[in-house]
């Protein structure tokens, strides 16, 4: 049963690595503006935070998450069919939004349907190992996608996409079911937010991170062929960020044992302005490999070890809700919000103006994480009696 989740999750995250680093490609070569790519790329996470409750509800109501799944999955690759000719911004937009719709219960229902499973054969901490498989398609196809079809991208890339996700429909239906409810944001999931502020304030840094987050996978492919480089090297330097996330995800327990979960989420905030000021003067792409680093870095930081963060600063009744909270700040709300705007400053600047923005984006984000963990690390003086700093 296992082999059935990390092939599920193997190509779901292949999905997204001919997808994420290359759509505004495709969508470029098919000749939309760098407006028009950022409304289209940037509508995709504010429609999915708006559809995923829903699909997240009906997922409980019916009880029929694999074959949410699969419908998912086949309006996905409905969409991308339809990709394939949209030539003008209209059709490509309602293209957009049919993907936006159809991908927003993948990730999130899966995710409970391998909770569920991991929980009933006791090995609730397992998580980590099946989602190592997810990198690894992300790195593969990346890679593949850059050296092997990068100059013929319009087309291939609808293709290949389609064909990813009827597998993937398929595989959903080997899935197993389960009647344990899994519920994600509700409307009374707000009091989360307005009754704590240290919460709140780490939602918002949450959604500046995402925002550079967002630019990053959408716009990156475009840079380096600004910069000239070959497409083998694009294809390394992207898969690479997800392949350093494999040994990173391993060291983790370990992390967690030596140092405490603010501090390795500060240090995934501190160096994303570095990563965000080479990309800006960087000249050689040879020189964007060794910066993937921070990339690792960061993602354990915000992808792993904030997900532990998140658990301790809401209330255990609010605990679903809280990671779905933090989840829609990230690749919801700040993801589509760096993208939108991103897109805007290419089309008008130039594609290396995209990294100013995501370094000034960083620099906010450190910024209230700063603040927020000054707050919790004075209330817990208070609390023992000492005086605040």
């Amino acid at each position: 049963m296992k082999l059935r989740f990390k092939l599920f999750f193997f190509f779901q995250f292949f999905s997204n690595g001919v997808f994420g680093p290359f759509f505004a490609v495709f969508l470029s070569q098919k000749g939309y503006t760098g407006a028009q790519i950022g409304l289209m790329i940037g509508l995709m996470p504010i429609v999915s935070l708006v559809f995923q409750p829903l699909w997240s509800y009906l997922s409980d109501v019916f009880n029929q998450r694999r074959i949410l799944l699969l419908i998912g999955s086949m309006g996905v690759a409905l969409a991308c069919f339809g990709f394939t000719f949209a030539e003008t911004f209209i059709f490509g937009f309602m293209c957009s939004f049919l993907f936006s719709v159809m991908i927003a219960p993948i990730g999130p229902i899966s995710n409970a349907i391998l909770i569920d499973y991991l929980e009933s054969v006791g090995k609730p901490d397992e998580f980590s190992l099946v989602r190592l498989w997810g990198s690894l398609g992300f790195g593969i196809s990346s890679i593949l996608m850059a050296g092997l079809f990068l100059n013929q991208i319009l087309t291939y890339f609808a293709w290949f996409l389609v064909g990813i996700f009827v597998v993937l429909g398929l595989l959903s239906l080997l899935l197993p079911e389960s009647g344990k409810a899994y519920s994600y944001v509700g409307v009374k999931g707000w009091e989360v937010i307005t009754k704590n502020k240290d919460f709140a304030i780490f939602l918002l840094g949450s959604v500046f991170f995402g925002a550079t987050l967002g630019i990053c996978l959408n716009y990156q492919t475009i840079h380096l062929q600004f910069l000239d480089a070959s497409d083998w090297l694009i294809g390394v330097i992207i898969s690479l960020q997800a392949l350093i996330e494999i040994p990173m995800m391993l060291a983790v327990p370990y992390l967690l044992r030596r140092y405490s979960k603010r501090g390795l989420i500060i240090l995934g905030a501190i160096v994303l302005p570095f990563r965000w000021l080479i990309y800006i003067f960087v000249k050689d792409p040879v020189w964007v490999l060794p910066t993937q680093i921070f990339n690792g870095i960061s993602t354990v930081s915000f992808l792993v070890i904030a997900i532990a963060l998140v658990d301790q600063l809401v209330h255990p009744k609010w605990r679903a809700t809280g990671q779905g909270l933090y989840s829609t700040a990230i690749f919801g709300i700040g993801s589509g919000l760096g993208v939108y705007f991103g897109g805007n400053l290419m089309g008008a600047y130039g594609v290396r103006s995209v990294w100013v923005l995501s370094l000034v984006m960083s620099l906010i984000a450190l910024g209230l994480f700063l603040l927020v963990f000054r707050r919790m690390d004075n209330a817990e003086r208070s609390a023992e009696g000492i005086p605040a700093q």
